[in-house]
Formats: C-alpha cells, sequence, structure tokens
C-alpha cells in the first residue's frame, strides 16, 4: 500500500474518490457493494497488485466521493465508472 496512488476524478459532476496499486499492468477496477467503500478490497488488491494496476473507488456517497444529487439508481451509478 505504500506505493498506492489516491485521487480524485470529476465524472456527472460528482468528486470520486479512487485508490490505484499503479504500473503499466492491465487495469482492473473493483467496485464495492452498499455500504462500505473502496477500501473493501484492500486483501484482494494486495494479491492482484503485482499483475494488474487496480483501481478501487469509492461509489457516489460512499468513503470519500461526493453524493450529488442522490441518484442511486443502478444505472446513474454505472455512468459514474465510463
Amino acid at each position: 500500500m505504500n506505493n498506492w496512488t489516491d485521487d480524485f476524478i470529476k465524472v456527472n459532476g460528482i468528486k470520486i474518490h479512487y485508490y490505484r496499486t499503479g504500473g503499466n499492468k492491465p487495469q482492473l477496477i473493483l467496485n464495492h457493494g452498499a455500504m462500505n467503500n473502496s477500501l473493501t478490497w484492500i486483501n484482494v488488491a494486495q494479491e492482484l497488485e503485482h499483475e494488474y494496476d487496480v483501481i478501487m473507488f469509492d461509489a457516489r456517497g460512499h468513503g470519500l466521493s461526493g453524493s450529488g444529487q442522490g441518484d442511486y439508481t443502478s444505472s446513474a451509478k454505472a455512468t459514474d465508472i465510463i
């Protein structure tokens, strides 16, 4: 975890927070469930970071991400990671 980065991107007007293991490797995005945050995946990411650039984001309204207008439908949340 020492070399992981974290930052924010703005998607659909909402600040989305993410952690990333980095490196010039295939990217793998891990999406957490309701009432969790990106760090739910910490153990999995540690196992995968040698082969993948693992990206773990906080879904809208979770962790350090903004909540926007409160639209938490699956279709609305799916557009946050595109």
